[in-house]
């Protein structure tokens, strides 16, 4: 039986070769080989649909593809954050805000940027076409000025290659339609005497008259040297006046890439060979605008090079994982360009063939929709198993693993990854984990109560980081609910069976991201235990000191109280519907952000604001802790269901189906709400259980509308109240608006 690799493949960027590597892994994995997408932005563009994008013919979601969604089809870890740099040396890369990833092999495939260097003043005042997202973000607001503008703005693209000719009319289109003073009046420069260089000469002279007819004016042979506020500066020509200045200029790679220590030819990108692998690091490979291909030092930075790219750089991943010879990658000679013109319109380019009309349109649709459909319509993934639960240790080759104390992480694992995370020190501290003994000592403040705490999970993300800062995050929302400060806490880690090397690294991420919630909390890690699994889990005990007089308790609500919740509901579904790819990006990175945020700046306005009674939304979701509070205070309550806050796309989900597996669980809660209720379609996100969920809170009704406006102003946007509690008991504690 031939024997899995153990190989950290690291792919950098989401660009449209690395969305090929992700997809071929999906269909066909290779054991032992783990997946990393390293990216700065969740939805990735399109080039080819961008110019469409502009002009109104595409919506959002048709010229993006939802990363966090193919990652997931392709059982990779996705790591959300721009990478900074590399340390070749240690095989790591650098992510801003988060610990490095180490790799075994890593692949680059960011895309450019607008060369920008030669042109003063560029980075102040204009707006380069990349990142996408962020040129996306800048033509809303230019379309609202365009709205409210008497006059015409006067709009200047620098650049007249392909992608500022396509860019210059469908801004034309875009921003005609919405103008209130009328279509813009855009004037392209380029430094060469002709646009689209590299075309033959009857796409030039089609490209021109498309401009022509649209009224854009094109100036060659001009290279603008400076830009000012409203003016362009051009070498031997009068300035150009702009109320908006678009930059599609050559392309240039990433400002980092230098300090790589990779080679990089004469324009900055990554040297590569036939293989894509770097000339100067075989375990380096690089694709898409950002890769130099050696072969042809003048290879156009083109999509069209990055899509046919992708399955060679998805199969020498797998050849270099298993020691094969990796395959080369041969560019075609020439390739089928297809220039959009604004409306659906469109010049074919190949070679000196020039054609166009509304079929060549039609033809660049269908090619693009259905080069994005392989990535935007995925098969339905089965609920994945950990490889314990899916077949026994002997069967996949590996040694087997012993129970008990045995089943320990080897000491030098422990402390290297230890070693690699800056301990926490306090004076009450007496002894942890920077003076480790067999258990640690805390000095109780006199007068104080020790409030303390246990929750445990299961990953239910594929970043052992940011698992480990939630879940630190998580448990501390127990000492905060009831008023507590939290002070310390000590973890128990099982981390997957793997080599001692993805062991040290797997925790070091894990531990890196709980203490720096544990940090960011006041608190410290003082001890803990690790073990190894057929999965990761992390569980945290939490200690915190209060007065005992100023606790906060479930037992404390008074009868005329409003209901106050902190939190938007629904992460429960989102991630059930996440594991199997049905969630959308942006209800993923919503229900991230709610997760990420402590409770305890909550915690101290609702008591600064007289709560009477408080508890965090978890496991029993919110029907089942409003149940707590209502049975620990003897009363009722009613609540509205129209003012509940809800994550994006939580409740369509529930429509759909998808649920957490402890959902039907809590939905014995039910018994407690009023007539019909339980069968009301909108009260389905009463049971959602909730990771580090919001504040339920009882305030009185002469405090609860300054507390509700302090707590949006300090991050807490979706506070709501969302009912009242009542005198009284009975069966069914709570009635339904």
């Amino acid at each position: 039986m031939r024997q899995p690799v153990e190989k950290d493949v690291v792919l950098v960027g989401g660009g449209h070769s690395h969305v090929e590597v992700l997809r071929r892994f999906a269909m066909s994995p290779l054991p032992g080989l783990r997946l990393t997408l390293v990216t700065r932005d969740l939805l990735t563009p399109y080039s080819g649909m961008l110019p469409g994008l502009v002009a109104g013919h595409y919506r959002h979601e048709e010229a993006h593809i939802d990363l966090r969604r193919l990652a997931g089809f392709a059982g990779a870890r996705l790591f959300h954050g721009p990478a900074t740099g590399l340390d070749l040396e240690r095989s790591k890369v650098r992510i801003e805000g988060r610990p490095p990833v180490a790799f075994d092999l890593l692949s680059l495939d960011i895309g450019s940027l607008p060369r920008s260097r030669h042109i003063e003043g560029a980075s102040e005042w204009a707006m380069p076409v990349k990142p996408v997202n962020a040129f996306l973000e800048g033509l809303t607001e230019l379309e609202k000025r365009a709205r409210t503008a008497h006059e015409p703005l006067r709009l200047l693209v620098i650049g007249a290659g392909a992608g500022g000719v396509e860019l210059s009319l469908a801004l034309h289109r875009r921003l005609g339609e919405a103008a209130r003073g009328g279509h813009p009046r855009i004037t392209v420069v380029c430094a060469d005497a002709n646009p689209l260089p590299g075309h033959g000469a009857g796409t030039r002279r089609r490209i021109r008259s498309a401009l022509a007819r649209a009224g854009i004016e094109l100036r060659c042979e001009s290279r603008v040297s400076a830009l000012r506020e409203g003016r362009a500066e051009v070498a031997g020509a009068p300035a150009i006046r702009f109320d908006a200045a678009v930059l599609v200029t050559d392309a240039a790679p990433a400002p980092w890439i230098a300090d790589t220590g990779l080679d990089v030819d004469e324009a900055g990108f990554v040297r590569v060979r036939e293989t894509l692998q770097s000339t100067s690091h075989d375990h380096v490979l690089a694709a898409g605008d950002i890769a130099g291909f050696a072969a042809r030092p003048n290879l156009p930075k083109s999509g069209v090079y990055a899509v046919r790219a992708g399955p060679v750089l998805a199969e020498n991943l797998r050849r270099l994982a298993l020691g094969r010879p990796p395959t080369p990658y041969r560019p075609q000679r020439r390739t089928l360009s297809l220039i959009s013109t604004g409306g659906r319109h469109a010049v074919a380019s190949w070679g000196g063939l020039a054609l166009q009309g509304d079929r060549m349109w039609r033809l660049k649709d269908w090619i693009d929709r259905r080069w994005m459909r392989r990535y935007q319509v995925l098969p339905p993934m089965q609920p994945s198993v950990s490889a314990g639960e899916s077949e026994s240790a002997a069967a996949k080759g590996a040694p087997m693993r012993c129970g008990g104390c045995g089943a320990k992480v080897a000491s030098p694992v422990l402390r290297a990854a230890l070693a690699r995370i800056e301990p926490g020190r306090r004076p009450d501290v007496l002894i942890g984990l920077d003076a480790p003994d067999d258990a640690a000592i805390l000095e109780v403040p006199r007068g104080t109560a020790l409030v303390q705490s246990v929750d445990h999970f299961r990953p239910f993300l594929d970043d052992p980081y940011l698992f480990g800062f939630i879940t630190a995050t998580h448990c501390l929302g127990d000492l905060f609910a009831m008023g507590a400060s939290a002070h310390s806490a000590q973890a128990t880690v099982t981390l997957a069976y793997g080599s001692a090397e993805q062991q040290e690294e797997e925790l070091f991420q894990l531990l890196s991201g709980a203490t720096q919630a544990l940090r960011d909390a006041g608190a410290v890690l003082v001890g803990g235990h690790t073990g190894e699994g057929p999965e990761p889990a992390l569980g945290l005990t939490v200690n915190g000191f209060a007065p005992p007089g100023a606790l906060l308790r479930k037992g404390g609500a008074r009868a005329g109280d409003f209901l106050v919740l902190t939190k938007a509901l629904g992460t429960g579904v989102i991630f059930a519907a996440n594991m199997q790819a049905r969630a959308e990006a942006a209800s993923v990175q919503a229900a991230l952000a709610s997760m990420q945020m402590s409770n305890r700046g909550g915690a101290e306005l609702l008591t600064g604001h007289g709560a009477s009674s408080c508890t965090d939304i978890t496991g029993f979701g919110l029907l089942g802790h409003l149940v707590e509070i209502l049975n620990a205070s003897g009363l009722r309550a009613r609540i509205d269901p129209a003012r509940l806050p809800v994550l994006p796309q939580a409740r369509e989900l529930l429509e759909e189906g998808f649920a957490s597996t402890l959902h039907p669980g809590n939905e014995a809660f039910a018994v407690q709400l009023a007539g019909p209720a339980p069968r009301r379609r909108d009260l389905a996100v009463v049971y959602d259980p909730q990771t580090s969920g919001g504040l339920l809170a009882s305030v009185s009704p002469s405090s609860v509308d300054a507390c509700v406006a302090a707590l949006r102003a300090s991050g807490y946007v979706d506070t709501a109240v969302i009912g009242e509690v009542l005198p009284g008991s009975g069966d069914a504690l709570v009635d339904v608006d």
